[in-house]
Order: structure tokens, then sequence, then C-alpha cells
């Protein structure tokens, strides 16, 4: 009976595996046809090199693009071309997925076709371009849609088991191993009894406690005294070392016997001597009228308020504000001042050619009404005789020639002069640069120079005969003069300073710098019948305290800060190291930062010596 119960069971069976195998071999057909596409996200910023560095690795032929709203690949058709030729060059067929409608335009222009999702077959939709639609997303495609990688799990094409039967063919196994396990149990134990062994305690919980306590504080008391640590910033004092030396400069030829036995503060000294040239071009300022210029004329109103009449010359200036001076012709009268107001008379006026300045007036003449005053009278006076204009002046022509005049010669001559002073200097020191050449730069040769250094000769200015009143708008004037001076070794004076400088300086401190260009001198003889110049040299340097632990004073002084910090707040050790003569600055980092002192055994005390600040 059982044999014929098993047998319609296993028909049924075959007849459920058929189904399934059929289904499955539908699913593989979909993947298949599916596997030929492939989705890529395109970034709202993604360029056509990013965008295109997707799909290149992508094995399939058909892959379809969802772009967001705005995407910059959507900017240009330019883009779409570009994409689609590249991807057409491996093979490749390219769809947009998206909702922007500028991207939808350029896309159809170039036969790209563009969806918007996936319908219920599996398949994308085509969008409409033609639709108002702001609602519109793009949705995500369907799983169905979505690539299915070669490599991803199959459906198992054997029957499955269901939990009962696993259980019921693995139940006997499992019965033997229980046995086993409980047979090796018992053995274990048996052992165990015939070899007993020491039982361990539990210790008093207080006592546990306690102990654990006192370990914490030893523990703190050794990382308190031990481990804390500062490092304490030294920034030595540091002061300018000025020292003054009088030195001589010995003409080569006439001292070289006494120049040859090297004396002390004596260097050797040469004589050079130029002479300099300099040519100018001065523009003429002397103006006058043309005969195509004239002077602007009109009327004129003289106010006086005195009590007498009051006489005026011809040619009696009027001027303005601005300089313009205007001329009376003939004598004129102004009567005194009445009860009626002040006496007036009106004059005719001429403006001159230049006004108070010197400047030609010209149209400048033609001014409206104004007021007027004498310049020939005094201050006080002014203000009681004066002129006013009711009509604007007219006829004023600008048209003038250039000449020279006699302030224009001498402001040549004088111009000729200061250019050839100031020349002289910079051609000696053109001729010492090209001494120290010849010797190939071994010796730096230097110009003494200063008050006196220098000696400057006549200078002889030559301007063209027949010059002044000439009609011409600029002239040359030319001008030379000689000059001399002494040079000497640069290097050699430096040396006599620096060894000055170092014999000066404290034997507690260090010579930090010297400052070459605070060279100075002052000459106080000169000799020529010997040809000896003496001069006073200064120069300048900076010195500090020496605090160096290799060398004894420095470590004298630390082992000092030592002793003295230990164990102290760590504000009054800054105090206390502040008030050294020896510092000028101090800083102190502890560790741990929230230490408060300084910690009390020497060895955890460490210095760092910075360099001291210049001063100038």
């Amino acid at each position: 009976m059982a044999e014929k119960k098993q047998k319609p069971v296993k028909k049924e069976t075959k007849k459920k595996k058929v189904v399934k195998k059929t289904k499955e071999e539908t699913s593989e057909k979909v993947s298949e046809l599916i596997s030929r596409k492939k989705v890529v996200y395109a970034e709202i910023d993604d360029e056509v090199t990013s965008l295109f560095d997707k799909i290149k690795p992508i094995s399939a032929k058909h892959v379809y693009i969802v772009a967001p709203k705005r995407a910059i690949i959507f900017q240009s058709i330019v883009n779409l071309k570009i994409l689609q030729r590249k991807s057409q060059d491996l093979g490749k067929k390219v769809y947009f997925i998206t909702n922007d409608k500028n991207g939808i335009y350029l896309a159809q222009q170039l036969g790209i076709p563009v969806y918007d999702k996936a319908n219920s077959e599996g398949k994308p939709s085509l969008f409409s371009a033609e639709s108002e639609d702001d609602k519109l997303r793009i949705t995500p495609l369907r799983a169905t849609v979505n690539s299915l990688d070669e490599t991803a799990p199959s459906r198992m094409k054997e029957k499955k088991l269901s939990i009962s039967e696993i259980l019921k063919k693995n139940k006997g196994k499992n019965a033997l191993k229980v046995k086993k396990m409980d047979n090796a149990l018992s053995v274990k134990n048996a052992k165990k009894k015939k070899n007993p062994k020491f039982v361990l305690v539990a210790p008093n919980r207080h006592a546990l406690i306690g102990l654990i306590s006192v370990s914490m504080v030893i523990l703190l008391v050794i990382v308190y005294i031990a481990l804390p640590g500062v490092t304490v910033h030294l920034v030595p004092s540091a002061s300018v070392l000025e020292k003054s030396v009088n030195i001589t400069l010995a003409d080569f030829e006439k001292n070289r016997a006494e120049l040859e036995i090297h004396p002390q503060h004596m260097i050797a000294s040469y004589p050079i001597d130029v002479t300099v040239t300099e040519t100018v071009t001065h523009q003429t300022t002397g103006k006058k009228f043309s005969d195509k210029g004239s002077n602007s004329s009109g009327k004129l109103t003289i106010y006086n308020s005195t009590n007498i009449e009051w006489p005026l010359i011809p040619r009696t200036r009027f001027q303005t504000d601005e300089g313009i001076v205007f001329r009376i012709a003939d004598y004129a009268y102004v009567p005194a001042a009445s009860n009626d107001g002040p006496g007036t008379v009106e004059v005719f006026v001429t403006a001159d050619q230049v006004d108070a300045y010197e400047a030609v007036i010209g149209e400048r003449g033609n001014i409206g009404p104004s007021t007027f005053f004498l310049p020939g009278l005094k201050e006080s006076s002014r203000s009681k005789i004066y002129a006013k204009s009711s009509e604007t002046m007219t006829g004023g022509v600008t048209d003038f020639v250039s000449f020279v005049s006699d302030v224009d010669i001498e402001a040549a001559e004088t111009r000729v002069k200061e250019e050839l002073l100031k020349k002289a200097v910079g051609e000696l020191d053109i001729a010492v640069a090209q001494k120290t050449d010849l010797l190939g730069g071994s010796t730096t040769f230097t110009l003494l120079d200063g008050d006196g250094a220098v000696r400057v000769g006549e200078v002889s200015v030559e301007v063209p005969q027949g010059i002044e009143g000439r009609e011409v708008s600029e002239f040359t004037v030319s001008g030379e003069v000689h000059v001399s001076g002494v040079y000497y070794d640069r290097d050699a004076m430096l040396e006599i300073l620096k060894n000055e400088l170092l014999l000066k300086k404290s034997p507690q401190k260090e010579l930090l710098r010297i400052n070459e260009d605070s060279t100075s001198y002052r000459i106080f003889d000169w000799d020529d019948f010997e040809g000896k110049i003496k001069l006073t040299a200064n120069i300048k340097g900076i010195e500090q305290f020496e605090i160096d632990p290799d060398k004894e004073n420095g470590e004298r002084l630390l082992n000092k800060i030592r002793e003295h910090i230990g164990g102290m707040d760590i504000d009054n050790a800054k105090q206390f190291i502040q008030n050294l003569p020896e510092i000028n600055k101090v800083e102190i980092e502890s560790w741990p930062a929230w230490a408060p002192t300084i910690p009390n055994l020497p060895e955890n005390i460490e210095f760092e010596i910075k360099e001291a600040i210049t001063v100038q």
C-alpha cells in the first residue's frame, strides 16, 4: 500500500519541476534581453567628459542616462553631439531619461530618444515634450529595466527542502552526537573526582576596594611628582653696542714706507679726480605780444571816501584779486566824499600785456564787472579809494612770442651748476667702481664722502652769445667742473671697526651681529702735505647675554634658575626670571597644562634659548 501511495506523488513532483523549469527559462530570457541595457545617473554639474567616462566602461550597447533638470550637459547642443558621436565610436546607443525641456528639445533635434519613466511592461515610456505639467518628475526605473550582473546569483534547479525535512534528516545524526558528548562528560567528571585540586577562596570585598584605593593614591602621588614638567623659553637681554675709532687714511704714494710696517689703525688711500660736463636745455619764459595780440579795455568808476580830492597820475595801476592789471592813460581827479556818499569819477583803462605774476593777459583781460584796488597805495588806504566796473572789458586777444629774458639766462646758469654738482659725486663713484673691477673684485674700494671729502673746482658755464632777447622757445647752456676725492679699502676699515667692537664687548655677552650699514665717520684733520686724512669712524652691533648650557656662565645661570623656581607658582617663577638682568623675556609652558606649579625635580625643568630681539 505504501508503495502505491508514493508513485502518484513522484509524478506530481515531476510536473512541478517541469513548471518551475519553464519559469526559470523565461526569467533567464528576460534577464538576457535587459542585460543589454544600462542606466547611468548624471549629476547636475557633470561635464561631457565626466559623463562619457561613466559610459565608457559599460559593456552594454544601449545606455540610459538619467539627467536632472538644469544639468550642464543640456546647456549646449554641442555637448550632446560630442556625447552621441563618442558613444557611437564605441558601438553604443544612448537614451535620455529627463524632465528638462531644453534637454528634450536638443536631444530630439539630434534624434536621441527621450523617456521619463518605465511603464508596466518594463520598457521606458516616451516622454512628451509638449506637456506643460510641472509635476512630472523622473521616476526610478523598475528593477527589471536595470542591467543584470553576469555574476549575480541564479535560481537553483534542485528541489527545495523544508525545515521539517531537514530536521528529520539530521535527527539521527544529532542524537548520536549528543550521546557521545554525554559519555565524554561523564568520563571527565570521574577523573576530576579522582584528582581534586586546590580551591581559591574569593577575597574580602572591602579589603580589595581598600587595596585598589591605596594603589590609586600612590600612583597619583608618583604621577604628580615625577611626570609634570615645564619648558622655560628664555630670550636673553640685548643692547646696542657702539664703538668709535680714530683711523688715518694715508696716501699710498707719499706714505708707502710707513704703510709697509702695517701701523695700527692706518690704511692706504688713493687720490682720484674727474672732469664732469653737463648740457641743459632751458625753456624760455619771456613773452611779448605779437602784431596780432591786443589788450582789453573798458571803463572804471573810481570811488573816494576821504574828505579831500584825490589826484591820480597817468599809468596809475588798478588790479583785480586775480592779478590782472589795468592802467589809466591821463590824469584823473577823484572828488572828496560828501553827505551824499563817496566822490566818484569815471575813467577809461587799458590792460597791461602781463599781469602781476608776469603772465600774458590777452584774452584773460576780458573780465566782467569787478572790483579793483590800487596796488601802489598802502594797505590802510586801499579801502578809502578803489574802483569798480559795471560793464565787461573787451578787446583782449592772446597772441605772443617767446623770447630769452635775463631771468631765463640766470635760471639756466643756476640749473647747470646744480646738475654738475649733483653729477660730480656720481662720476667719482663710477671711477672708483672701475678701480675695483680692475682688481677682479678681490678688494672693495669706497669713495670717502662727507663734508669736504669731495673737492669741487670752479664751475664754468658757457651761454650762447647774443641769446638774450632772441625770440626762441628754448636754448641750451653747457658747463664743466673738475672734482677730486680719495678712495680706500672698505674691508680694511671694517676689519678695524669689528675688532674694536669685539674688544668692547662684555665678557658675559656674545656679539649677536654687526651692522655694517651703520658705519659712519667724521673728518677732523686733512693734511695735504703729508697726504694723511684723520677721521673718527663709528660702527654699531648687537650684543646679548650668553646663555649656553654647554658653557660655564650659561650652566651657572640655568642652575640658579632651577634652584629658585622649583615648586614655585608659575606666575611667581616668571616674575623671578623676568627680574634677572640677563633675561629680556620669559615664557613657561607646563605639562600637563593644569599643573599650577613648577616641578620640584630639577630634571623636569627644561630650557629653550631664543635669539634676542634686535635693537637698532
